[in-house]
């Protein structure tokens, strides 16, 4: 059973992150996670997820990054919509998002759902 934490940010809000928008705009994919403050799984996730992702599949294609959301203002990011639930992690491919997870799903079933948004090997 998966476990989700529900933010929802005042209508009209922009997600926010940690760093300058200009250097929110990568290159290649990436796995970007957002978190807030007094999420309840975030750092269940931390804990869970972050340590072992390097060396998976999904690690070596997309480097796990995390984002506050009550930080700076993604504008370089294309997301296909607004982030409304943390944890939620955004995969995307030179800024635009190519999918997402939104809430915690536990390690095993956020890898398996990872492995289905990547190109085969």
């Amino acid at each position: 059973m998966g476990l989700a934490a529900v933010f929802c940010p005042p209508a009209g809000a922009a997600p926010r992150h940690e760093e300058e928008a200009g250097a929110l705009a990568p290159t290649g994919t990436e796995l970007i996670a957002f978190e807030a403050p007094g999420c309840r799984y975030c750092p269940i996730f931390r804990r869970d997820v972050a340590p072992g992702y390097p060396t998976t599949r999904a690690g070596r294609v997309a480097p796990l990054r995390f984002v506050d959301i009550n930080e700076t203002a993604a504008s370089a990011l294309k997301l296909a919509r607004p982030i409304t639930m943390v944890p939620t992690v955004v995969l995307v491919r030179d800024g635009v998002e190519i999918g997402r997870i939104d809430g915690y799903v536990g390690r095993d079933n956020m890898l398996h759902i990872l492995n289905t948004l990547l190109p085969p090997d």
